[in-house]
């Protein structure tokens, strides 16, 4: 008898096997065949289950899919579950391959800039469903002195997400989005550096000079603030670091601070 495990595993690799015959329909022997065929029936299950999956990724991937047009992103997608069926029943959790899938799919490869597009709404994906951050008391601050204060580490907020890109990734993005009037020529070879974070309810994109991703950049990699002002400063001459640090802590993109 077949196992409950197996005729899972059954499934999945019939759902995933492609054009289903006579010979290749694992459940064939487990199913009954009295008023349609095993590859008919299965055929039905397969279909539904790669449309819903589609149908998540057409939520997480909307700017890819107006870029390339419904059926070349259908068609893209039917090859990517093929390759990467998910894990996970929670669909929050699936597509994060999809930009380096898109890097190397063979009908995409002129586009070249779709793979950081794809990464870009990766990213606004996660900080839509990032947790909130925490109140902090910053006048606790205006007790460490001058050389502790350049030790501090300022912490990025949980829906904080950085992109960079050789790409116009952040006014494609733009333009695609829903009631945007933003129709314009662009130069797609424009460097673009780009945070994503959220601001209420609402989950933005937003261009930063080269200097400020760099000072944000540092926290990520857990670096002091004297660290930041350094990497960032020689990019960047003449930042204004404490209106920087204004800045993101009023957008609440520098949600805190640590002094160990």
């Amino acid at each position: 008898m077949t196992t409950l495990a197996e005729l899972q595993r059954n499934f999945i690799s019939d759902c995933l096997s492609g054009q289903l015959t006579s010979t290749n329909t694992l459940l064939a022997k487990d199913i009954d065949t009295s008023l349609i065929s095993a590859p008919s029936l299965m055929a039905i299950y397969q279909n539904s289950s790669i449309g819903n999956i589609i149908q998540a990724m057409k939520l997480t991937y909307p700017v890819i899919e107006k870029l390339v047009g419904e059926d070349f992103f259908r068609a893209s997608c039917k090859e990517f579950i093929s390759a990467h069926w998910p894990k996970s029943a929670n669909m929050d959790d699936y597509g994060v391959e999809y930009a380096d899938f898109l890097a190397s799919f063979e009908p995409a490869k002129q586009l070249v800039y779709l793979k950081d597009v794809a990464q870009l709404e990766w990213l606004f994906h996660l900080s839509s469903l990032a947790g909130d951050s925490i109140a902090v008391d910053w006048t606790c601050l205006s007790t460490v002195d001058a050389d502790e204060a350049l030790e501090v580490r300022l912490l990025l907020a949980p829906s904080v997400k950085l992109i960079n890109s050789p790409f116009s990734i952040g006014q494609i993005w733009q333009m695609n989005q829903e009631n945007s009037l933003e129709y314009r020529e662009i130069n797609l070879a424009q460097k673009t550096s780009l945070v994503v974070f959220r601001s209420g309810l609402k989950t933005e994109v937003m261009a930063v000079t080269e200097g400020e991703f760099a000072f944000l950049s540092s926290f990520y990699q857990n670096q002091s603030l004297a660290n930041a002002i350094e990497t960032s400063t020689k990019i960047d001459s003449h930042i204004s670091i404490d209106d920087v640090i204004k800045k993101y802590i009023e957008l609440n993109i520098i949600s805190g601070f640590k002094t160990e």
